[in-house]
């Protein structure tokens, strides 16, 4: 049973959303050091355990946390995004948990053991455009943090409710403020601005408990139960120009879903897909986060660690020059342009500066398991109507 948690409601008026283009604001740099190796996609705070209490509730490992379970608790999210705000969002970098040991940081990037020596990564492979066929089911997550918007990759999932979004933990949850993120919501098939496919309001927030209750990035994926998408339409009354939300359907209805896959060997070919708009080491940008990049290539075939992080088992993606904004962004095996799906084998974590040159040079995600599909199996369970 999931407990109901505080929001803070925006004040924005509903029309506000009904704007066609919603541009993308400056992103926050995922900062990095010559002399380090790995450093986070997108923006955490921080966490406390999740049990059943202040927390929230969890069963067999699994965490949950109500984000707008009714129908007020919607409405009130959804007037919250209007064009200025999604226009201030930035991309989210994520800090680790707060710990009498470890410090907590938003720019550090971790020497990993065993990781490759200056000039021996792979040559790099800049993330190309998605084509036109890209996965209609990737898309954006808005969410607020404190007084600020932010913004990550996310990617919808198969369930039998066909509402559910894949992403990372970091992008539902703040670490630092040890509760979940504020006024949650996925635009699938994001681009420039437009939110062609609809908005869907999060519902409830899953995980495994060892994010929520210690920062352990190995656990640092999340499935969200959406509400059904609307869009704004206009309509006049008595002369005056207005907007109503008009109600689009079941995520998955709309534009279907990922299959949810685990346990599977390294050495696989994946294509990887996000959102990238933050700054290299270097400071360059060569993302704005505006379309769907990708980076198809196959993982190392040893798992990795990053002690800040909390990582052991980590799975890799050499080559890949993603930055920050394409954190929760889905990891594909097999996709079929033509059927439009595939398997979601992970969902990008963290990024790494192997090289300790001026670019990001590897993505991450953590190895998805037993546990994972534990998580996955409980979200896929609930319907939101």
């Amino acid at each position: 049973m999931t407990r109901k948690l505080a929001l803070a409601g925006g004040v924005a008026a509903a029309a506000g959303l009904a704007a066609v283009l919603w541009s993308q604001g400056p992103a926050t740099p995922a900062t990095a050091s010559p002399q380090l190796a790995a450093a986070p996609v997108s923006v955490v705070s921080g966490l406390g355990r999740s049990v059943a209490g202040d927390s929230g509730v969890s069963r067999d490992g699994v965490s949950s946390f109500a984000l707008a379970p009714k129908q007020a608790d919607k409405e009130r999210v959804a007037a919250y995004w209007s064009p200025d705000r999604l226009k201030q969002a930035s991309s989210y970098v994520p800090s680790t948990k707060p710990s009498p040991s470890v410090k907590s940081t938003t720019s550090a990037l971790e020497m990993v053991p065993g990781g490759a020596s200056r000039g021996a990564t792979p040559p790099l492979r800049a993330a190309a455009s998605a084509p036109g066929d890209a996965p209609p089911m990737v898309g954006k997550v808005f969410f607020k943090v404190g007084d600020k918007q932010y913004w990550c990759s996310a990617s919808a999932v198969h369930s039998a409710h066909r509402n559910l979004v894949a992403t990372a933990g970091h992008c539902a949850y703040a670490l630092a403020q040890d509760k979940p993120v504020e006024n949650w919501i996925f635009i699938p098939s994001y681009h420039d601005g437009v939110a062609p496919k609809g908005i869907f309001v999060g519902h409830t927030l899953y995980m495994h408990e060892d994010f929520a209750g210690q920062g352990d990035f190995d656990r640092d994926y999340a499935f969200v139960t959406v509400h059904r998408g609307f869009t704004w339409q206009p309509y006049t009354q008595q002369g005056r120009f207005r907007y109503r939300a008009v109600d689009v359907g079941r995520l998955e209805d709309k534009v279907g879903a990922f299959l949810f896959t685990s346990a599977k060997p390294l050495a696989r070919r994946v294509s990887a897909f996000g959102y990238p708009a933050g700054a290299h080491p270097d400071g360059t940008r060569p993302y704005d986060g505006q379309t769907v990049r990708t980076c198809t290539g196959t993982t190392e075939k040893k798992i990795v660690s990053a002690p800040t992080w909390q990582l052991e088992h980590g799975v890799r993606l050499p080559g890949c020059t993603f930055t920050a904004g394409a954190s929760g962004g889905p990891w594909v095996v097999g996709y079929n342009p033509a059927k439009r799906t595939g398997h979601l084998t992970g969902v990008t974590s963290l990024t790494w500066n192997l090289s300790g040159g001026g670019r990001l040079d590897a993505v991450s995600t953590p190895y998805f398991n037993t546990l994972t599909r534990r998580v996955y199996t409980q979200a896929g369970r609930q319907g939101t109507g």
